[in-house]
């Protein structure tokens, strides 16, 4: 009786959170309706704080941080929104609008052909979709493979050992995609809050400083240091930063 209450007790938090974080959610747009920006933000990350995680609250929080002109989280948030779901153009147009309004303009190191290709197949699906669209592929080929051996009419070996074959490139290539998606949503990134801030060839304030970044601009998490973090920017430098200076995707 004891464990049952318990369960009880456990599944009716569950609900009063989701309730208030529903509260604060709408409570937030209405805020932010009435161009009180700050006041849908405070609400907002309260909703976060109930563990309400959707991409709709981080876009809501990019938007309102972007009209109050506050680059750095607007980014992050739209970032967010968009490592939830990578499908969401709403997101990505505002994002493009926000890296507008920041102060470094770094160079992407250039891809070849094959190289700008495979990152637009990639994310036309999330890494779990493609792995889903392998196993559909596995199955289609193993069903097609055994009306191969059993059937006796010749249009019908010849229609299915054509599906077949392409029934096992599908799958090598939504494999490939799905392993490379998964690769890449391992990959950390991290957003500049500080307004300015140097960075470093050694993770210490008395080396050289290697060039300078201010607030929004993006930078791929390599390895930490204790306090520091050495980071690579899109031009493909190294450097350290403090760890205080950043925030991490997650």
């Amino acid at each position: 009786m004891k464990t049952i209450c318990l369960y009880i007790s456990f599944f009716m938090s569950l609900t009063l959170a989701a309730q208030n974080a529903e509260s604060l959610f709408k409570q937030a747009n209405e805020a932010y309706k009435k161009g009180d920006y700050q006041a849908a933000i405070t609400a907002y990350e309260k909703a976060l704080q109930t563990d309400s995680i959707a991409p709709e609250l981080y876009f809501n929080l990019g938007n309102a941080y972007y009209k109050l002109n506050r680059i750095a989280p607007s980014i992050y948030y739209y970032e967010k929104a968009l490592k939830l779901n990578p499908d969401d153009e709403d997101a990505r147009y505002n994002l493009q609008l926000a890296n507008q309004m920041k102060l470094d303009k770094i160079d992407h190191v250039p891809q070849n052909i094959l190289a700008r290709f495979k990152t637009k197949m990639n994310r036309l699906f999330a890494y779990d979709t493609w792995a889903w669209l392998s196993v559909f592929s596995a199955f289609l080929g193993l069903l097609v493979f055994i009306i191969f051996l059993f059937t006796k009419n010749a249009n019908t070996k010849r229609i299915t050992f054509v599906v077949m074959w392409l029934s096992l490139f599908l799958m090598i290539f939504t494999w490939y995609n799905a392993a490379l998606g998964q690769k890449q949503s391992e990959v950390k990134y991290a957003i500049i809050f500080t307004p300015k801030v140097d960075l470093m060839t050694e993770p210490n304030l008395t080396s050289d400083v290697v060039a300078s970044l201010h607030e929004g601009a993006k930078v791929r998490l390599l390895k930490a240091d204790g306090d520091w973090d050495l980071v690579k920017l899109a031009d493909g430098k190294k450097a350290w930063i403090p760890q205080s200076d950043i925030k991490i995707i997650n």
